[in-house]
């Protein structure tokens, strides 16, 4: 442990004499948290505090170190002196909660006492690293302490000399941008605002720009309204299965566990349903019509997104209340996220900074998104508690996705799979690499969904009379036969010894297809699979000397890239359009020819090529 108002590396010249700390905002307090939670000093400075060069970072660190530390000892506070002091375990980092581990490398499928076995395997305890981390937490509470004590906000009359540093503040000054009103102004309206300002180029001008809106944040950014429903603030709630008592009572809304009444709407006969509320109306709906907690997921998320719409953009209108131009203005909305609606990154559902997005929706969420909520509007109808469906009268078409190239396909090439499997094979001997080894292969071979893996168990496979088959419980709660190739069953068996289970006859039927790396029962879920395929797959295509073009392809690469490369595999292998349809469970032969349409391609380049010689 050393304080980090040292020269940081002894190669390192004395920084210039200069003033980069005049007045003490939020920023310097969220700098000095930053390296105090391992962010580097020139990082955290260049985030934090507007400067770029290494001397310039250590320079305005020392003053901010020096400058809150002043206030601590007017204060009084006898821990002053952890104000900059770089704490350093012997991993290098402070150990996590349990809790934060378990979300970053999403483990939530995984159970607790595998979780925790990961947790001290990638964070070993020791005493020093305890002590370390209790130093850190009483230093990241004195800074934040002393922040509601000195830090000033700062405001858009407040002077430029007060904010940047003295040779850049002289450089506005100069050009006439004394306040950091004017600066924001003259920034505003665009073009090269900085010619004016000597020696300071399109990249400082950036700097410059990023550090005033760090400094104006909480003044000029817009609000963000404390999303919630009027009739119940607390929202998302994790659904119950399906069918339980919970999702049964009339009183109970899984929209967000308050029921309230709603009669803001008229209806002239009686409904079906006996909701009084809109909440418990799209309850009903989807205890109808979710065949899946998946989709119960889907159908929560999207009617929340409407409600809320209608309460902040709409004034609190119901839905009986929503009109053809309301439709439009919704599409309209759903195309166009504004920044207010926006979530701030990890914030939580009822907390300040939350919002119903996370960014901007694709094309294909938007269209899901008016795919879902007509239906909504549509089954209302029919049940009698809306009078009329002004969806009906909508153009609901968004086209295609103009982005979309359509021959691009969400697959490994034979030489990607190759250089992955090479990856996987030079590893050290793990379950973990077992269990991917085999998801690589079966699925490959077989086209299962991921939510199909997770649910299959080895029961699911028999031995008939044309061969080794697995039964599938599919999308829409649908099953099927689907073959399981000698690839596949290579690549079981060998999964099934590494889990000491012995042959697929001998392996116990209620057994998970999949399983946890510490426990060979166990099934894992949908995000521990996730997270799992994607960390090998990320690492196995950086290792690679695939193109660059094709590793940035495939830098995103998850568990359903294996199911499309079955598909695109069998077309190249010249397995007939209908064989595929029905291993993969598409509900017509159309949605697998327009997923994996190269073979009619090639027949009509065939075809045109004999034609136009």
């Amino acid at each position: 442990m050393t304080r980090s108002n040292a020269t940081p590396s002894a190669t390192l010249s004395a920084p210039p004499a200069g003033r980069f700390v005049r007045r003490l905002g939020p920023h310097h307090f969220a700098h000095l948290r930053a390296c105090a939670e391992g962010l580097g000093l020139v990082d955290s400075a260049r985030r934090y505090l507007g400067v770029a060069h290494g001397h310039e970072a250590i320079t305005a660190h020392r003053q901010a170190v020096d400058a809150v530390s002043a206030v601590a000892r007017r204060r009084g506070e006898s821990a002053w002196r952890l104000v900059g002091l770089r704490i350093q375990s012997p991993a290098g980092e402070p150990r996590p909660a349990l809790a934060d581990f378990i979300e970053a490398q999403g483990l939530d499928g995984f159970s607790q006492s595998e979780a925790l076995a990961l947790y001290e395997e990638a964070h070993p305890a020791d005493r020093k690293t305890a002590r370390g981390q209790r130093l850190r937490e009483r230093q990241l509470a004195l800074l934040r302490r002393l922040e509601g004590l000195a830090a000033e906000i700062p405001m858009a009359s407040d002077l430029v000399a007060g904010w940047f540093d003295d040779a850049l503040a002289a450089k506005l000054t100069a050009a006439g941008m004394t306040t950091l009103g004017e600066l924001n102004a003259r920034i505003s309206a665009g073009g090269v605002w900085y010619r004016s300002l000597p020696a300071v180029g399109i990249a400082k001008a950036r700097r410059i720009e990023r550090h005033l809106a760090t400094l104006l944040r909480r003044e000029a950014a817009p609000l963000k309204p404390l999303f919630a429903l009027s009739q119940a603030p607390a929202l998302f709630r994790a659904p119950s299965p399906l069918g339980s008592p919970s999702n049964r009572a009339s009183g109970d809304i899984i929209l967000d566990g308050v029921s309230a009444p709603d009669a803001s709407f008229a209806r002239t006969r009686p409904s079906l349903l006996g909701a009084s509320s809109d909440l418990e109306a799209v309850q009903r709906w989807i205890q109808a019509r979710a065949g899946s907690l998946a989709t119960v997921r889907v159908y929560q998320r999207e009617a929340h997104r409407l409600l809320l719409w209608m309460q902040y953009e709409c004034g609190g209108a119901s839905l009986a209340q929503m009109g053809v131009a309301d439709c439009g203005a919704f599409m309209a909305f759903l195309q166009n996220i504004p920044p207010r609606w926006i979530s701030r990154e990890r914030a939580a559902p009822g907390q300040s900074g939350w919002a119903p997005f996370r960014g901007h929706l694709s094309h294909a969420s938007c269209r899901q998104a008016i795919v879902i909520i007509a239906s909504l509007f549509a089954w209302l109808q029919a049940a009698q508690y809306l009078n009329a469906n002004p969806w009906l009268l909508v153009n609901q078409a968004t086209g295609d996705d103009p982005g979309q190239k359509m021959l691009d396909t969400k697959a490994l090439s034979e030489a990607a799979m190759a250089e992955v499997l090479r990856f996987i094979d030079a590893q050290a001997p793990s379950a973990s690499r077992a269990r991917i080894r085999f998801i690589v292969r079966f699925v490959e071979a077989v086209g299962l969904r991921s939510a199909e893996l997770l649910s299959a168990t080895l029961g699911d496979l028999r031995m008939e009379p044309e061969g080794w088959v697995m039964q599938v419980r599919g999308k829409g709660a649908k099953n099927r036969i689907a073959a399981v190739p000698g690839q596949a069953l290579h690549a079981l068996q060998d999964y099934l010894l590494a889990r000491g289970l012995g042959s697929i006859q001998a392996a116990p039927p209620a057994a998970p297809l999949l399983a946890a790396t510490q426990n060979p029962v166990a099934p894992v879920g949908y995000q521990a699979l996730y997270e799992h395929v994607k960390g090998w797959l990320a690492r196995a295509v950086r290792a690679s000397s695939l193109p660059a073009h094709e590793r940035e392809r495939l830098a995103g690469a998850t568990t359903h890239w294996l199911r499309h490369t079955f598909g695109t595999r069998a077309i190249s292998r010249q397995v007939p359009l209908d064989v595929i349809q029905a291993q993969m469970g598409h509900a017509s032969i159309q949605t697998t020819t327009a997923i994996y349409g190269r073979a009619p391609i090639r027949r009509r380049m065939d075809e045109l090529g004999k034609a136009f010689r």
